[in-house]
């Protein structure tokens, strides 16, 4: 049995639950029929403005057209292109430099002064896209092993680069498409689809599972109350802070979750106390926090509440991923190593060899994210191995130092990052934000590190801000939180030095 490309896994599914929602935005609602129709129609319409077989397509689309983002992505493909979902909250340089990179002739998003500096063959409205049904090709007309996404990675810590996606790497575990869920599950989420996990992980859901995907446009903690209420979804999707704020909203003890059987979280670290919470408020919802990567070859999650609750724990380590040492061979239990993964259709950096190169090891990726296994076989993520902090000779991973914060009652949000120092080479400095109704000071959370950590792994500076940046996946932005501590710590270092004076 050959693997079909993405469009024929949609008309599949179109052959065999036709009226099931595939996508409803709260604007506007599609079934998978009718997601097939709109995308032969937007498919056809590109070929007759003269698409090609591998030409890129622009798509800075946000989730207030999140329907038609779902039909464009798939129309991109089923034309024989290279869907490019692209952040709609870049700035400009950023913007520019990812169309050098990526070299689009046609574009489509609702917001064209995003775009306005740009020269493409043709670009459209994500409410006025081409339209021309009768020249669709067949759906079988392109290889699995094609080029079909291209996802910007974060762009958390520099310059953003394209991943590239195949066909093959999204639907070769779904043998031939007739297989859909026939408990009619859903998900309600608010991730942008232009994001690795709003793509792969929702916007391709009701082809991939034949699951309905519901999406809040713009995340608002209230409404996405009222949503599960009226929607009556059964799989919750939030990054952490999303699911803080939605805990925090005064009306959640009372709101009617009875529809929902599953909470999953990802992305970014969790918080213990949202763990308690839920599980205080909602004892039927089984809960999970997963962890995977725009450069794939990562995916796992916690299957236990004993799991969920360590700090760090992302689930049991599976076959097709690996804790390694500096020197590339597997270390053993409880020992930080870089976490690899391995997949079976390798994903590349689009234009960059080198990247490429040092980014995947003979089929297996880089993740460049720390981690250990525990006496439970657990995977326990420590950090990022770029943003390691090296203090007087001795390796500190931000995570656990950002483990402890978020463990305090008054903080929300919390980012560790190195700072340099004359004497020790780096020391330890953190932002962070605190939660509705709380009160404290720096001195009170250094105090608290006090009682919970190693004393060279205390942040010497604590930040306290009204909100921590964040990218359009909530992960936070250390780079831009980078100078304000940098700044905060020469300030403290002149403080304790005039003190002694």
């Amino acid at each position: 049995m050959s693997v079909l490309t993405i469009p024929q896994m949609l008309v599949r599914k179109a052959e065999v639950i036709p009226e099931r929602v595939a996508h409803d935005d709260t604007r506007r609602s599609i079934t998978i029929g009718e997601w097939a129709a709109e995308v032969d129609r937007v498919a056809g319409g590109l070929i007759q403005n003269g698409l090609n077989h591998g030409d890129r397509v622009f798509l800075p689309v946000s989730n207030d057209h999140a329907v038609e983002m779902a039909i464009a992505v798939v129309a991109v493909m089923r034309a024989g292109g290279i869907a490019v979902p692209v952040n709609t909250r870049l700035s400009s340089r950023e913007m520019s430099d990812y169309a050098k990179l990526i070299e689009p002739r046609f574009a489509i998003t609702d917001l064209p002064s995003s775009l306005s500096a740009f020269s493409f063959d043709a670009s459209w409205s994500a409410e006025d896209m081409p339209d021309a049904p009768a020249l669709a090709p067949d759906a079988g007309a392109f290889s699995a092993n094609d080029d079909a996404l291209i996802m910007g990675t974060s762009g958390t810590t520099g310059a953003i680069k394209g991943v590239v996606i195949k066909h093959a790497d999204i639907t070769e575990k779904f043998g031939d498409g007739s297989y859909f869920d026939k408990h009619a599950n859903s998900t309600l989420h608010a991730l942008p689809f232009t994001g690795t996990g709003g793509m792969q992980g929702e916007c391709l859901l009701p082809l991939t599972l034949g699951q309905t995907c519901y999406t809040q446009p713009k995340f608002d903690p209230a409404e996405f109350i009222r949503l599960v209420e009226e929607k009556k979804p059964t799989t919750l999707f939030f990054v952490p802070t999303m699911l803080q704020l939605i805990l925090d909203q005064p009306t959640v003890a009372d709101a009617d979750f009875s529809s929902v059987r599953n909470i999953l979280t990802g992305t970014a670290p969790l918080q213990q106390a949202s763990v308690l919470k839920v599980h205080e408020l909602w004892p039927h919802l089984k809960m999970a926090n997963s962890y995977g990567m725009s450069e794939g070859g990562v995916g796992l999650s916690t299957t236990s509440r004993n799991s969920i609750l360590k700090p760090g724990c992302v689930g049991t380590l599976p076959p097709h991923m690996q804790v390694r040492g500096d020197d590339g061979k597997v270390v053993g239990a409880g020992e930080v190593g870089e976490i690899y993964g391995h997949q079976a259709t390798q994903r590349r950096y689009w234009r960059d060899e080198a990247a490429t190169a040092s980014g995947w090891i003979d089929g297996w990726t880089k993740t460049g994210d720390l981690g250990y296994v525990d006496q439970d076989g657990d995977l326990i993520l420590v950090g990022r191995s770029k943003e390691l902090i090296i203090r007087g000779g001795y390796n500190i991973t931000p995570m656990e130092i950002e483990n402890v914060l978020h463990q305090h009652p008054a903080v929300r949000d919390a980012a560790v990052v190195g700072v340099k120092h004359d004497v020790l080479g780096e020391d330890v400095a953190a932002a962070v934000s605190l939660c509705s109704g709380t009160n404290s000071t720096a001195e009170s959370i250094v105090a608290y590190c006090k009682e919970h950590l190693a004393e060279n792994k205390v942040p010497r500076t604590i930040v306290i801000l009204d909100d921590l940046p964040k990218n359009q996946n909530a992960k936070i932005l250390k780079r831009e939180l980078k100078p304000i501590l940098e700044s905060a710590a020469e300030s403290d270092r002149r403080d304790r030095s005039s003190a002694q004076v």
